[in-house]
């Protein structure tokens, strides 16, 4: 046994790039993007607790009435025992494990019996019915009748629809599944990482942005995608909802400024599955990572004031920040369910 697969069985190394790597891993591989890491987590925790209390502290105080979104992804084929009540349930794809119509239908029948007035539903990868070339892939008929959804429930594919809730409040969402290449032909909407296919395709206002696979760099163990990363820098949704990397399961407010941007550039290794990306400077990295030392430092301070004042914070407006979030409920490789249903009031 080699020392590399003593500290994987020890717990203080990664397996493979689809678990979260350990302190050891991120060290080893880069202190610097460790350290950008750790201190961006601190930032975003802080600052992003902060600015929700605000924000829902405001909408109290105004009365505006809130629309509850319900969130999930990576079912494949199980059936979430508790769901919360909401106003719209999201379901981010990969609902089943092989994508047969009728594997599919029983999801989407559980997803019927659900109270929520409206819901929206993308595939997968592995939902393959949806897409044409992956069902002859996968051996199907291509004649063949595929899941049939009720009237309150929203298949997109590249889609907007703009859903009206009976509080009066209305929004506007996107859909799409499209996902780096990761496995055989029978994968729904894959794309060749070197040309993804975001770039300008999502409405600037829109409000609730759905993919099946995550932004790079966020949520994603850094398996997510570039191009969809520079969508979103674009277009700023208020929420954007995705699955696919289990282990990055959870949610996180982003901020759209130059120490989210100096963290991007951190964590960047250079490299996306063989496409080689341009990487800083020992001289630019260490700039950067003073930045978020000094972004941390300042959250670190203002943590007493914003504890007691929340008021204290300026509001931005809307494209200011954003909320992200990885719905997958399967509990990292095990085949289980065991993430928390994540819900969002907006």
């Amino acid at each position: 046994m080699n020392n590399s697969s003593l500290l994987v069985r020890l717990g203080l190394r990664q397996s493979g790039p689809w678990e979260p790597p350990k302190l050891l891993d991120r060290l080893l591989s880069s202190p610097i993007r460790a350290a950008a890491h750790y201190l961006y987590r601190w930032i975003v925790g802080v600052r992003g607790w902060a600015t929700r209390r605000h924000f829902l502290d405001t909408v109290e105080a105004q009365g505006t009435p809130k629309v509850r979104v319900v969130c999930i992804s990576d079912t494949h084929d199980k059936i979430v025992p508790e769901i919360p009540d909401g106003d719209l349930l999201i379901h981010a794809g990969d609902l089943t494990d092989h994508g047969t119509p009728e594997d599919l239908q029983r999801q989407i029948d559980w997803l019927a019996s659900l109270p929520h007035a409206h819901k929206v539903v993308i595939c997968g990868n592995h939902d393959s019915w949806f897409d044409p070339s992956a069902r002859v892939a996968k051996g199907m008929d291509v004649d063949t009748k595929g899941p049939q959804f009720p009237d309150n429930m929203y298949y997109l594919q590249h889609e907007t629809r703009t859903i009206k809730f009976a509080n009066g409040r209305s929004l506007k969402v996107y859909g799409a599944a499209d996902i780096p290449r990761c496995g055989p032909d029978s994968f729904s909407y894959q794309y060749d990482r070197s040309t993804p296919p975001w770039k300008g395709v999502v409405p600037s206002d829109v409000d609730i942005l759905i993919t099946h696979p995550p932004p790079r760099h966020h949520l994603d163990l850094g398996l997510g995608c570039y191009g969809l990363l520079a969508e979103i820098w674009r277009v700023r949704p208020p929420l954007h909802v995705f699955g696919h990397v289990h282990w990055g399961a959870g949610r996180q407010v982003v901020f759209w400024d130059e120490t989210q941007r100096a963290y991007e550039v951190l964590t960047e290794d250079g490299k996306e599955y063989g496409q080689e990306f341009k990487t800083e400077s020992l001289g630019n990295r260490l700039s950067y990572l003073g930045r978020l030392v000094a972004a941390a430092t300042m959250a670190t301070i203002l943590l007493p004031v914003w504890l007691f004042a929340p008021d204290i914070l300026a509001a931005e407006g809307r494209g200011s920040s954003s909320i992200l979030v990885n719905a997958g409920q399967m509990y990292g490789n095990t085949g289980k369910l065991g993430n928390s249903v994540q819900v969002i009031d907006l």
